[in-house]
């Protein structure tokens, strides 16, 4: 691994780069979706595809690093902060694919609304 890439930090990405991500990875298995929100909100709505890891479990960071470092990750929350700490912790654990949707689950519904 370069170093470069090994010390390469998460990208913070809009809603519609978030879908063109998702649109371009649609075919393959690379890029897994983390819904880092409580259970509650994600039954209430998410995105197509997600997986729910919520970020308040005790088992939280038990769950992350069983990951695949490889895949590429797209991680959001309710608004954003929780999924900035959940990028800042993959960054540490040698995650170099992460993405982080800019303004969480509010950002891309609202994003989404408009297409």
């Amino acid at each position: 691994m370069s170093e470069n890439k090994k010390y390469q930090i998460f990208k913070t990405i809009s809603p519609l780069d978030a879908l063109k991500l998702i649109k371009k990875h649609q075919n393959d298995q690379n890029l897994i979706i983390l819904d880092v929100r409580t259970p509650w909100e994600f039954s209430d709505d998410h995105i197509e595809g997600a997986i729910n890891l919520d970020y308040t479990d005790p088992d939280f960071n038990e769950q992350i690093k069983k990951l695949d470092k490889e895949k590429y990750y797209l991680i959001y929350c309710k608004s954003g902060r929780r999924s900035i700490n959940v990028c800042e912790i993959l960054k540490k654990l040698g995650f170099t694919h992460v993405y982080n949707i800019k303004d969480g689950f509010k950002g891309w519904k609202s994003e989404m609304f408009k297409i």
